[in-house]
């Protein structure tokens, strides 16, 4: 298994980081226009925090690691690359997985060892949640183990269910069709969605499901089984990096006109670009608050893009990660204050990092609850708008195609369920 590093130590540093250098890793699939734009948002803050004199006297190294595979993301590498930074005695913490398939291999190896996991972007409720729907539980990846694993973006329980109440009530789609790529994050938010669907009193004219290395890149017999069982939507549970947005360009080619949505494994430039042709109308949620409607977020994004230039640095997740960064070095800055100012253990920073109850970010207020999850259950509705003007693209979400350059995910609505519940 070879783990691969990119980005390396992030620079600066005032004059009185000089005690010593600290390591945080990220695990992320930066093959993907998301994972790296993810990435972007840890490495942000890490330039931020040694530029500001770095964390009680300590530089922060970080390095991202990219646990992709063959263009996709690979639950293997990624336990590569938590045991390579459990090798090194100066790594803290990470940020991440990016993928909840990942997340479910790597929290057995971190948590034996108190290694501190905190994702921007994992969903699956069941890594942290004890739910009869789940294949797995959360006593399971942990054992006798303290809790190591954090999130601050809120679960599938949540986002699967405003698809559905935004397809049912806003769009007035009775009856849907349902495609789900088998993977840990598919088959999970497809099964939230269509639960609620039910729930509201519509139809799932019919479930299928693939697996990529099986399917290849031809679904227009799944689409037309799916129109012919009476769907008037397609709703998907999946990933880019799966093709799951292969078959939204195929509706065109079958005559197919009808709404096509799904989880935040679609809110990527990569889905736009496979959907190309078609890609107008595509809906996406985002487990969490899009950061471009914060106005606390306003000058943090400014500054972000300053230093990051490239037309698809900023993503769904970016200030998220940036967030989840400042968390863990918050942690590490309490673990070393309880230590005498000196070097922390592992340990001693999964106690601190236990400790954070509630945060300020960009994002909002982040409450913690005692198995990692966050108390913001806000799920952000996205459409991808075509022919978008340069302004209009500069004050999107970020999120545009690459071969349609001109197409981006603009925001339209947020459910904050934690108001409602």
């Amino acid at each position: 298994m070879v783990a691969f590093a990119c980005g390396g130590t992030s620079g600066g540093g005032g004059g009185t980081t000089n005690k010593g250098t600290i390591k945080i890793g990220s695990d992320f699939p930066v093959c993907t226009t998301g994972g790296q734009s993810t990435s972007n948002g840890v490495k942000f803050a890490v330039d931020q925090k040694n530029k500001a004199g770095g964390v009680e006297g300590y530089t922060i190294a970080y390095t991202s690691f990219d646990d992709c595979r063959q263009g996709a993301y690979n639950a293997d590498a990624g336990v590569a690359n938590v045991r390579q930074m459990l090798d090194d005695n100066a790594y803290m913490g990470m940020i991440g997985p990016y993928n909840s398939a990942v997340a479910k291999a790597e929290i057995p190896i971190a948590s034996a060892k108190n290694f501190v996991m905190i994702s921007p972007a994992n969903t699956n409720p069941c890594l942290t949640k004890d739910l009869p729907t789940c294949s797995y539980h959360p006593g399971e990846l942990r054992g006798s183990n303290p809790n190591n694993y954090w999130r601050v973006v809120t679960t599938d329980d949540y986002q699967g269910p405003a698809m559905a109440d935004y397809m049912y009530k806003q769009m007035n789609v009775k009856n849907v069709g349902v495609l789900d790529d088998s993977t840990v994050f598919g088959v999970g938010i497809a099964g939230a969605f269509e639960t609620e669907f039910k729930k509201l009193g519509g139809t799932v004219a019919k479930h299928s499901e693939y697996k990529k290395d099986q399917q290849g890149s031809d679904f227009k017999s799944i689409l037309l089984s799916l129109k012919s069982a009476g769907a008037q939507a397609v709703y998907v549970g999946g990933t880019d990096d799966q093709n799951i947005c292969i078959p939204r360009a195929q509706m065109k080619q079958i005559g197919w006109d009808a709404p096509f949505g799904g989880g935040d494994g679609i809110e990527t430039t990569d889905c736009i670009n496979q959907a190309a042709g078609n890609e107008s109308g595509v809906l996406a949620t985002s487990a969490g608050a899009d950061a471009t409607q914060v106005a606390g977020a306003k000058d943090t994004i400014t500054k972000f893009r300053q230093a990051f230039t490239g037309a698809n640095d900023f993503g769904g997740y970016t200030m998220q990660a940036y967030d989840a960064a400042n968390i863990v070095m918050s942690a590490i800055g309490n673990a070393i204050k309880s230590n005498g100012g000196n070097m922390p253990t592992r340990k001693q920073v999964r106690d601190a990092m236990a400790k954070i109850t509630s945060y300020d970010g960009v994002i909002g207020h982040y409450g913690f609850d005692q198995n990692g999850d966050t108390t913001l259950k806000i799920v952000s509705i996205y459409e991808v708008k075509a022919g978008l003007s340069a302004s209009d693209v500069a004050s999107s979400t970020g999120v545009c195609g690459k071969t349609v350059a001109n197409a981006c995910f603009v925001w339209k609505t947020q459910f904050d369920f934690a108001k409602t519940s």
